[in-house]
């Protein structure tokens, strides 16, 4: 559900402390989720294995989604090892484009549901899947040093600890910080390397030839001092032509956003709505988690925007099982629609997604 929205009434503090609960449990469950998405092969053993718990689908606007999850090679039950997915994300390629005669445009593989089971999210090449236009890839020449990368590396590693030991994560500066101690000294010392080198962060963010070298400082810039151009500068780097770079300046966005009003307003909505409509699924994930901060003011022009760009997408990410997935794009729908806050909190806990379609499509 919505992270940026408050208590009120006589139950306030009963909402808010539940409402703070909610947003530090989605934040690191994102974290958790990018650990195996991006650092699968180094994070685990490569002969542990994972029960798939849904197979979801984006972008099939136009397309027969019953034909092409039937000719799937792999089902909702199966058992998959951590050294099979190549070959699984493989077949599931060649499987859609048999069907399709056009390739998937992404197969992600993420943990996991409330079952502690595999996700898998599948991009098809429908109506509702649209080509971006990225930055042209930098060629400078900027680095970072190596003790920051290792920071990074660390963090990344320790957030799957952080999941399992002591989930929780306090974002009410601007910037993550974990529960769990050894994850929290780690984002202390990047948000200390963030403050004494903001430019150099910022120039390798612009202009480094290395994706690494700019996911890294995407990351970093997000503990930094918060500015506007700080903001710029992570606005710019959502367009990235590396979706790893991408997706870790729209969390830093979202962070940034959630914890503070004025910051938000800082933030145009345009560029990520558009990115609800990318295939690539990390880039839809993080729009979501972004835009549902930035809509809870229920900006006319905001709202009238997504509805025209983005009804479709918004809608297959609804319709999403996994509710830790699928909760951002109902929110943004239910506003769409002009459902009060209270009552959408309330819709989407009990998990009520087509009384939040119909309304949105009765606005139409």
């Amino acid at each position: 559900m919505d992270c940026g929205g408050r208590a009120r009434g006589a139950e306030s503090w009963i909402r808010a402390l539940s409402w703070i609960a909610s947003c530090l449990t989605s934040v690191m469950k994102a974290l958790a989720a990018l650990v195996l998405t991006l650092f699968a092969v180094s994070a685990f053993a490569q002969d542990q294995s994972f029960v798939i718990g849904e197979i979801e689908f984006y972008g099939y606007s136009g397309l027969q989604l019953n034909q092409i999850r039937a000719a799937l090679p792999i089902h909702e039950g199966d058992t998959i090892t951590i050294k099979d997915f190549a070959a699984a994300k493989a077949n599931i390629r060649q499987s859609v484009k048999t069907k399709l005669g056009r390739a998937a445009t992404e197969v992600s593989f993420t943990c996991c549901n409330h079952q502690s089971n595999l996700l898998i999210y599948i991009g098809l090449p429908g109506d509702s899947s649209r080509s971006l236009a990225y930055n042209p890839r930098p060629r400078g020449s900027a680095r970072l040093p190596q003790g920051i990368l290792n920071l990074y590396d660390r963090a990344m590693a320790l957030t799957r600890d952080a999941t399992q030991k002591q989930p929780g994560e306090d974002t009410s500066r601007g910037y993550g910080l974990s529960a769990y101690l050894p994850l929290r000294q780690t984002e202390l010392a990047i948000r200390e390397y963030a403050i004494a080198n903001e430019l150099l962060i910022r120039r390798v963010l612009k202009s480094s030839a290395e994706a690494k070298q700019r996911q890294v400082a995407a990351h970093a810039l997000g503990y930094g001092r918060q500015s506007r151009t700080q903001i710029s500068a992570l606005v710019q780097a959502s367009r990235d032509e590396d979706k790893a770079v991408r997706n870790d300046a729209v969390r830093a966005l979202a962070v940034l956003a959630l914890s503070s009003k004025r910051v938000s307003t800082w933030i145009p909505a345009e560029p990520f709505g558009r990115l609800l409509n990318s295939g690539v699924w990390e880039d839809r994930n993080k729009a979501g988690r972004l835009l549902v901060v930035l809509t809870r003011r229920r900006d006319p022009r905001q709202l009238r925007l997504l509805r025209s760009e983005a009804l479709d997408s918004l809608i297959e990410m609804a319709r999403w099982r996994d509710p830790d997935h699928a909760s951002d794009a109902r929110m943004i729908l239910g506003r769409i629609a002009g459902i009060e806050e209270n009552r959408l909190a309330q819709i989407v806990a009990a998990g009520n997604v087509d009384e939040i379609i119909n309304a949105v499509r009765a606005g139409k």
